[in-house]
């Protein structure tokens, strides 16, 4: 071989070298060597980009001082399996600590050459996969909360009946016996009832059964309008501040549960701040882009971003998964359990997210995502109707295949001066209409043989002319309302008698119930 030949196979050696160093420092996964006890000897300059550490540190330290302590059995093992292996291994994912604090998720692949005298030892190469994993995390939390919600929907909408018939024959008993010396006996039991049907609406929140009220409003107005009701939720060891943003678009939402909302997530810090603290709220417009999606169930877009961050004691991260949970709580003697769960529910039937970060050294944020809407926000103030007892005489359908609330219904009803024929399936309502004409159908949702939603179009085919009044503790999307819905109103179970027979003469009338 000539000199000049030397030379260029040299220069093409360095060149190549120069080519796979340029490859490896500028990879997006860390490759590193380290020896049989875990020493790293080398590891590529990526590890400032993923990690955030100077890659001249990393030499000489033991590999397994970055990793989770959780997660340091199951890296030895892969170390250990790589040894020993004439292949490359593919290990578990592990947390290893950054540069900031946070961690990250590496995923392993590992290659032994320790039989290499060039290498002399294990070349790992490590991937970041935290966003791939959040993303499962969040997915899986997702589909957990959701089988949650099933259960305590059904379990919500079947205590209700039981609730309907209590407040319904306290209210007749009271009624009855308005001079008898039990009278304050009675109120005891509607007082507990009240207290149960509170939380049945708040499991059915959680599940996103409630039936909401959504107009276009401006969150800014509901937390200036609330603004001195939270200030008095809080100590006076708790300084309050509002970092409002003036030009807000709109959001479709129930005003009065985005209060709700917003009073849940003030009392959920408060209680994070015994000792006092700081508590901010911000309302901000955001766009969330396919990489910084909240939930992957949430569509990228614009959204209006509500949050409330605290310096209270912050929230454990085996505790993170569970918080939106029915009756989970890390409160020993306060409250139910359902503050969050009811906020994760308003917030995602109104098809937004929440986002929750707790970072190490205490003090919590929880940020509330609502898309953004196009229009003009409504501007006109509901008023409470004065309450009133209306009576009629006109002839009512009534079709509920529960027993005790079919007959409390009807008790109500016909007391009220109304012609009532009842039915417990739905066939024998339809045998009912063959045979009678009828002013005002009010029928159950879910019931045997056929919803309430295809009697009521059975129903109107027979007489056009008949109003219908559905009754139901759930809403109706939620339901799995169909296509074309006959029209009508939906009263949400329980109610008591005086909203029954307000909501049948406003039906009659051919007024809303909102208007009623």
């Amino acid at each position: 071989m000539t000199l000049a030949t030397e030379a260029t196979t040299e220069q093409l050696l360095a060149a190549s070298e120069a080519r796979f160093h340029a490859l490896l420092e500028n990879a997006a996964d860390i490759t590193s060597i380290v020896g049989g006890d875990g020493t790293i000897t080398f590891v590529s300059r990526s590890v400032s980009r993923v990690l955030g550490y100077d890659a001249d540190g990393f030499v000489g330290k033991a590999g397994f001082e970055f990793v989770h302590p959780d997660d340091e059995p199951a890296a030895r093992e892969f170390l250990a399996a790589t040894m020993s292996a004439d292949g490359p291994t593919h290990g578990p994912p592990f947390r290893a600590i950054a540069a900031d604090g946070s961690w990250r998720m590496l995923e392993p692949m590992g290659l032994n050459l320790l039989g290499d005298p060039e290498v002399d030892g294990v070349v790992v190469t490590v991937r970041d996969v935290t966003e791939r994993h959040d993303i499962s995390e969040r997915l899986a939390q997702s589909e957990r909360l959701e089988a949650i919600g099933q259960l305590a929907g059904g379990i919500a909408h079947d205590f209700n009946n039981v609730l309907l018939v209590i407040r319904g024959y306290s209210g007749v008993l009271r009624s009855a016996l308005a001079d008898s010396e039990h009278i304050g006996d009675i109120d005891e039991i509607a007082h507990a009832a009240d207290r149960a049907a509170e939380l049945t609406r708040q499991l059915l929140a959680f599940a996103r059964r409630q039936v909401l009220q959504p107009v276009l409003v401006d969150l800014r107005e509901i937390v200036c309008g609330i603004e001195t009701l939270l200030r008095r939720s809080v100590s006076e060891t708790i300084e309050t501040d509002l970092q409002l943003d003036d030009d807000l678009p709109p959001v479709l939402a129930d005003a009065a549960q985005m209060e709700q909302v917003l009073m849940n997530l003030v009392v959920n810090s408060r209680d994070a701040m015994p000792d006092g603290g700081r508590l901010s709220i911000s309302i901000a417009p955001v766009r969330l882009e396919r990489d910084a999606r909240v939930s992957p169930l949430v569509p990228e877009g614009a959204y209006v971003a509500l949050s409330v961050v605290d310096t209270g004691t912050g929230i454990e991260p085996q505790h993170l998964p569970r918080i939106f949970e029915p009756f989970f709580t890390t409160k020993v003697g306060v409250g139910t359990g359902l503050g969050l769960s009811t906020v994760y529910g308003i917030v995602a039937q109104s098809g937004g997210a929440i986002e929750v970060a707790a970072p190490p050294g205490g003090g919590t944020r929880i940020t509330v995502y609502l898309p953004a809407a196009a229009g003009e926000v409504d501007a006109e103030a509901s008023e409470a109707a004065e309450l009133r007892l209306p009576v009629g005489s006109e002839r009512i359908l009534l079709v509920e295949d529960e027993d005790p609330v079919r007959d409390l219904v009807s008790r109500v009803l016909q007391a009220a001066g109304y012609d009532v024929l009842a039915a417990a399936r739905p066939s024998e309502a339809q045998r009912l209409v063959a045979e009678h004409e009828f002013d005002l159908l009010v029928t159950d949702v879910v019931m045997p043989e056929m919803s309430g939603y295809d009697l009521a179009s059975r129903v109107h085919l027979a007489q056009p002319g008949v109003q219908t009044l559905f009754i139901s503790g759930y809403a109706h999307k939620a339901l799995g309302e169909a296509s074309e819905t006959p029209q009508g109103e939906l009263l949400r179970k329980p109610f008591s008698p005086e909203e029954l027979t307000r909501a049948v003469r406003a039906i009659l009338d051919g007024e809303t119930l909102d208007a009623a």
